[in-house]
């Protein structure tokens, strides 16, 4: 129950904040722009890096929207995935969302990394986290998709799983950059950098750990699979 709460406050989170970036891209000059603007300020107060930040997705509408749109879909959609019951009543629904999500998630992993690697604001302690998350995600979708074309449900799960938690790791970096902002603030690139390296490794951790438990329930009704012909 409480993993459930947490993984759907997360996803939430990650959601409302892909949204808010679209809204804002779309309407550089509308209330969630200013909204957005005020949020930062009240965070580090620090006007070069809102100037870097709405320069850097500002400047680059449509890479902005690939990376957000797609991002929030995998997010929302991908809660989905996990519910058993979804899987074994809807299987044609799994399958073919299934498909969308991977695609979603590959082009706004694409667009993660044109922003991280090309043109970090935290430079190489930045680009070295995003480039190594964003290949993960990657490499984990495709071979989550493999492993079902093979047939192998268990391998498939598992996959999946690291790929939503490499995606779900965007709301705990923000957690604990506000954390680090409350407690402890700091220069915005440190904060940036620790953020990041700590919010991947927390939530790709606890995945991990998930993973090995062995536990095989629906994160929604945690109700065990019926058998391996839901894939």
């Amino acid at each position: 129950m409480t993993l459930r709460v947490v993984v759907i406050l997360l996803a939430a989170l990650a959601v409302a904040s892909a949204l808010f970036r679209a809204a804002a891209t779309i309407q550089p000059r509308g209330a969630v722009a200013e909204l957005q603007r005020d949020a930062l300020r009240a965070m580090n107060g620090d006007e070069a890096l809102l100037r870097e930040f709405e320069t850097r997705f500002g400047s680059r509408p449509a890479m902005t929207l690939l990376h957000v749109v797609p991002g929030a879909l995998f997010l929302s959609l991908g809660l989905l995935q996990f519910s058993s019951r979804i899987r074994n009543r809807w299987i044609r629904f799994h399958r073919w969302s299934g498909r969308v999500l991977m695609i979603a998630a590959i082009a706004s992993g694409i667009a993660g990394l044109y922003f991280g690697v090309v043109i970090p604001i935290a430079g190489f302690g930045e680009a070295s986290v995003i480039a190594l998350v964003g290949a993960f995600l990657i490499v984990a979708v495709v071979r989550g998709f493999l492993a079902i074309r093979r047939g192998d449900a268990a391998r498939h799960r598992e996959w999946m799983i690291r790929a939503f938690a490499a995606c779900l790791a965007v709301s705990t970096v923000r957690v604990i950059g506000g954390i680090i902002q409350l407690f402890m603030p700091m220069a915005p690139t440190p904060t940036i950098v620790i953020s990041f390296w700590a919010g991947w490794a927390i939530t790709l951790a606890a995945a991990e750990l998930w993973i090995r438990s062995g536990v095989r329930a629906s994160l929604f009704t945690f109700s065990t699979p019926r058998s391996e012909s839901e894939k």
